[in-house]
């Protein structure tokens, strides 16, 4: 008779739920780290910008450059200021998740160790009954065995 883990349906329900868990922990990961080279992006467009209106101050052409440059530098300064709160909020949510997340493994795997318990269990249970029918066996041969 084969083993059969009497809570084998809520450890498959586990093992669903964590995966699910992890699956929502990896989007929000992906979400937090698109948010990092949004604004990586944005400092590095910046920088170009600096650069370029450099160059042309120093070929002669101040009062557009550097009233452009500062609306620019504006448009940045909020762009990234509300990018880094979206970031924050992210974080927030990855952090939450990760908790649900080892929460939901950590239950998977007290279902996972009393299951492989269940099954040493049975199975020493199966190898002490082959032994003793192997002894009975045993027995039941040399002492019922008809003598010469």
């Amino acid at each position: 008779m084969a083993f059969r883990y009497p809570l084998q349906s809520i450890l498959r329900l586990r093992s669903s739920l964590e995966r699910q868990a992890e699956q929502r922990l990896f989007v929000l990961a992906g979400h937090v780290v698109g948010l990092r080279r949004e604004i990586e992006g944005l400092e590095r467009s910046e920088l170009e910008r600096k650069r370029t209106a450099n160059v042309e101050l120093r070929s002669g052409s101040f009062a557009a450059t550097l009233q452009h440059l500062e609306i620019c530098a504006q448009a940045t300064r909020e762009k990234r200021k509300e990018l880094q709160l979206q970031m924050v909020a992210a974080e927030h949510q990855r952090l939450a998740q990760l908790s649900i997340y080892l929460q939901a493994r950590q239950k998977r795997e007290i279902l996972s160790r009393l299951r492989e318990q269940q099954k040493s269990e049975y199975e020493l249970e199966v190898s002490r009954r082959e032994q003793q029918n192997a002894d009975e066996t045993h027995l039941l041969h040399t002492f019922f065995e008809p003598k010469d």
